[in-house]
């Protein structure tokens, strides 16, 4: 797939209504993780069902995503994404009545499909734009989209507390209805590929993409990044609530600590509105490799400040910790982007990338929630950070050892 220096006007308004309509399917399945929990009793739920049930969504995309990324060189983006949203809703107003854990279980495995469409929507459309403009607008997505995990988390536990699980996710299920009607406006024409003369895509390619990506060891690094980086965002977040009660003692009085958690994991996701575009931008213009190097000293500042805090300070290391991860993200999914570029195929190497990342993003939980002790999370905060930097070392070196072999070629 190549890309156009000037991309058709048509396809340029994608990347903002598109998102939006995510963001208003998303702020559902966002709120289940605040939500359901807490109320899965009511539901008839187990606490062990309501963990399956939050991370099946996620297992499920380690197969949707090859697959769906094979799909878009063969069917019309326009269908899939439509129906995705129509899937989208199903998957939130099954959550309005206690229909069973059968059932539950269902809807997740759907919305699970639903994401991995959109997330290879939104590569097609930043890849509309031209190279020097991909930051910017993948910025822009992510910040849309996770406005909406931030609104729906907002919106669902006021309605939550006030009429009770089922009229939240009813009243979320209403605007994602809106935006199965925004996604009917939506015009993904031309087809999938831009370039006339690209090559189709054959069973040996899909097999064998896994194969190409190993060859490369500037995208197996970015690879490994990005993995790293959602198996530490995802296990902080699982931790945040342990973290805050640990850390806080008694100087919240005033504001109970799961109060407290909710707004950092939603100023996590509000702020990605801003976060996400500047960061995106700031990768353009002072350079993909340059961008992830100084997302990732913050981050590692951050937590091991975390690690070491305590009272309000701990409070404001913790925000620290989400908004930092939100830029650096943002900084690794654009330079991810900016080398699928080179392959004939970039939705199958996006597809691999979105695997490993849902594969990470299972785990997190896992493995934080685990190995969990008070006196552990020192220990697994500077892990955290070491691992980010050991990481972004690597992916550094072989971005470099990639420069000097163009220079050798030319």
């Amino acid at each position: 797939m190549s890309t156009n220096d000037t991309a058709p006007a048509r396809t340029r308004s994608l990347v903002i209504p598109a998102a939006v309509t995510v963001g208003l399917l998303i702020m559902g399945d966002s709120f289940l993780y605040s939500a359901l929990p807490v109320s899965g009793a009511a539901m008839g739920l187990s606490l062990f069902q309501v963990s399956l049930l939050l991370s099946a969504n996620r297992w499920i995309r380690l197969l949707s995503n090859s697959l769906v990324a094979a799909l878009l060189e063969r069917l019309p983006l326009r269908a899939l994404f439509t129906g995705a949203t129509g899937l989208g809703l199903v998957s939130t107003l099954a959550f309005a009545r206690p229909l069973g854990f059968p059932l539950f279980l269902g809807a997740r495995l759907a919305w699970g499909l639903s994401w991995s469409v959109f997330r290879q929507s939104a590569y097609h459309a930043v890849w509309s734009h031209h190279d020097s403009t991909h930051g910017r607008w993948l910025g822009a997505w992510w910040g849309l989209v996770r406005l909406g995990s931030g609104i729906g988390v907002l919106i669902g536990g006021l309605i939550l507390d006030l009429a009770g699980f089922g009229q939240a996710m009813l009243g979320l299920s209403g605007l994602a209805a809106v935006g199965v009607c925004m996604s009917l406006t939506l015009d993904w024409s031309p087809q999938n590929r831009e370039d006339a003369e690209a090559p189709a895509v054959s069973r040996a390619e899909v097999l064998h993409a896994w194969s190409r990506i190993l060859r490369f060891p500037a995208m197996v690094w970015s690879l490994l990044l990005a993995s790293g980086t959602r198996l530490c965002l995802t296990l902080t977040i699982a931790l945040i609530s342990l973290y805050l009660q640990e850390r806080l003692g008694g100087v919240s009085d005033f504001m109970g600590v799961g109060v407290l958690a909710g707004l950092v994991l939603a100023m996590h996701w509000v702020t990605a509105i801003v976060a996400a575009p500047v960061v995106g931008t700031m990768s353009d213009r002072l350079g993909r490799t340059r961008a992830i190097m100084l997302m990732t000293l913050l981050v590692a500042a951050a937590l091991v400040a975390a690690a070491v805090t305590h009272g309000y300070a701990a409070l404001v290391s913790a925000v620290c910790v989400m908004l930092f991860f939100t830029g650096m993200r943002v900084a690794v999914e654009v330079g991810v982007n900016s080398l699928a570029q080179g392959d004939p195929h970039p939705h199958l190497v996006m597809g691999a990338y979105t695997t490993l990342d849902d594969f990470a993003a299972a785990m997190g939980p896992v493995i934080g929630l685990t190995w969990y002790r008070p006196a552990l999370l020192p220990l697994l905060l500077g892990a955290c950070a070491a691992v980010l930097l050991f990481l972004t070392l690597g992916y550094v070196r072989s971005r470099h050892a990639q420069a000097l072999q163009v220079l050798k070629a030319t």
